[in-house]
C-alpha cells in the first residue's frame, strides 16, 4: 500500500514510522486519540453552528483524556447515568455544564444529580414525571419528542420520545404537577444521512411552542446528536457542512427569538479523532479462504460492529501489489467474534500491523474484558 495515498493521509494523522514507534512503546491493541483532530472536530461544529451550545455526548467515548480536553475548550456534556455524572464531575466540570439526557432515569441518578446540582434533564412520559416529582422537583425539564429516523443507522425514536402531538399535554402535566417544564428536545438517530429528519423535527418544535404559548414559557431547544462523521462537503454529501447549510437558518431563527439552543454531538466530535492499531496473532486457511486473527475483536474495540452497526476500513502496514479476500477475526474463543469478511488484503504474516481509522465513537466505550482480554490501551497524541 502506498503510504502517500490520500486515504492514509486523510484518515491517519501519523506516519508509518510513528505507528511502529507507538507499538514498540505500548504494544497492541492500541487505541490512539489525536488531540489535534478532536479539537478540529469540535471547532468545526462551532463554526458550522454558531451560537449553539455543545454538550458532548459522553456515551460516544467516555475516556477521561477526551472529557478533560473538551472541558478545557469550553464544552458542556450530555450524561445519561449516575456513573457518567460522577465521571464528568471528577474531571472538574461544573453541574451547570451537564444535561441529564436520558428520558428513563434511575432514582439513584436523580438523587445524585440533585445533590450536585445537575438540574437540566429530559423526559418523555408521565411515569417519569412522577419519579422526578418525587426525587427532584426543582429540575428544569425538556420533553423529548419522537422523530423520523429515515437514513439513520440507529433509530433512537424506537425506544425514546413522545409522539409530537402528545408533547403539549406532557408539558402541561409537568406544570400542573408543580414541576418546571423548560424546553423541547429530539434526536434523529445516529449517524443521520438525511437532513430532512432535522428539518421535520424543528418544524414540530415550532408547532409545539405555538400550542403551549401563553401557558408555558419554553426557553430551551435541544437538537440532540446524530450528525454525520464527515466534516466537509468534499468528503461526501452527508457532511456536517452540508447539514449546517440546511439546518442553521432555522436554528438562528430560534436564537434570534431568544431561545437557548443546545446540541449533543458525540460521533462527529470523537469518531474520526481516534484510530486503532491491531496485530495479526494467528493465521489459518479455512475452506480456501485465509483467516487472520487479531488481538482485538468484537468483544473489544470492534464492539462498534454489532452495537453501532459500523463498518471500518483496514489499512495494513505490509505493502504488496497482490490483494486477496480474507476474513478478520478477534482473539476470543467465541465463533461470533468475526470482525469482517471478504476484506481485500495483501498476504499478511504473524505480527503484521493493521490500522483502523475513524473508530473513536461507540467502540472503546462498549468494549468488554470477555475471556480475560483487556480493552485496548488508550494513548493521546
Amino acid at each position: 500500500m502506498d503510504r502517500t495515498n490520500q486515504v492514509w493521509e486523510r484518515a491517519i494523522p501519523v506516519s508509518e514510522e510513528e505507528i511502529i514507534s507507538l507499538v514498540k512503546q505500548f504494544d497492541t491493541p492500541l487505541f490512539v486519540v489525536s488531540e489535534e483532530k478532536l479539537l478540529q472536530n469540535y471547532r468545526a461544529f462551532q463554526e458550522f453552528f454558531p451560537g449553539i451550545e455543545i454538550f458532548y455526548a459522553v456515551k460516544a467515548n467516555p475516556h477521561p483524556f477526551i472529557i478533560r480536553t473538551l472541558k478545557e475548550i469550553g464544552s458542556s456534556f450530555d450524561v445519561a447515568s449516575f456513573q457518567e455524572i460522577e465521571l464528568v464531575s471528577s474531571q472538574g466540570v461544573p453541574p451547570e455544564r451537564m444535561i441529564f439526557a436520558n428520558t428513563i432515569k434511575r432514582k439513584k441518578g436523580l438523587r445524585y444529580a440533585r445533590q450536585i446540582g445537575v438540574n437540566l434533564m429530559t423526559y418523555d412520559n408521565e411515569e417519569e414525571l412522577k419519579k422526578i416529582a418525587m426525587v427532584y422537583p426543582e429540575a428544569q425539564l425538556l420533553v423529548r419528542i419522537k422523530t423520523p429516523s429515515n437514513g439513520s443507522r440507529a433509530n433512537l425514536s424506537y425506544k425514546f420520545g413522545a409522539e409530537p402531538d402528545m408533547a403539549p399535554e406532557l408539558l402541561l402535566q409537568a406544570k400542573n404537577m408543580g414541576l418546571k417544564p423548560a424546553g423541547i428536545s429530539f434526536h434523529v438517530g445516529s449517524p443521520c444521512s438525511n437532513v430532512n429528519n432535522y428539518l421535520y423535527s424543528l418544524q414540530k418544535v415550532r408547532e409545539i411552542v405555538e400550542k403551549v404559548s401563553g401557558e408555558i414559557s419554553i426557553s430551551v431547544i435541544d437538537i440532540g446528536g446524530g450528525f454525520p462523521l464527515s466534516l466537509y462537503e468534499e468528503e461526501g454529501e452527508g457532511s456536517l457542512e452540508a447539514f449546517s447549510k440546511a439546518i442553521n437558518p432555522h436554528l438562528q431563527e430560534f436564537l434570534k427569538d431568544g431561545y437557548r439552543v443546545i446540541a449533543e454531538p458525540g460521533r462527529v466530535i470523537v469518531g474520526s479523532a481516534a484510530f486503532l492499531i491491531t496485530k495479526v496473532i494467528g493465521k489459518a486457511v479455512r475452506s480456501g479462504i485465509t483467516w487472520y486473527y487479531l488481538d482485538d475483536g468484537i468483544y473489544g474495540t470492534f464492539s462498534a460492529i454489532p452495537f453501532d452497526k459500523a463498518a471500518f476500513r483496514f489499512l495494513p502496514l505490509r505493502e504488496s501489489k497482490e490483494e486477496l479476500p480474507a476474513v478478520l477475526a478477534g482473539p476470543t474463543c467465541d465463533s461470533l467474534d468475526v470482525v469482517a469478511e471478504n476484506v481485500l488484503l495483501p498476504p499478511l504474516e504473524l505480527e503484521d500491523l493493521i490500522v483502523v481509522p475513524d473508530i473513536g465513537a461507540y467502540s472503546w466505550a462498549s468494549a468488554t474484558n470477555f475471556n480475560g482480554f483487556e480493552r485496548a490501551q488508550v494513548v493521546m497524541i
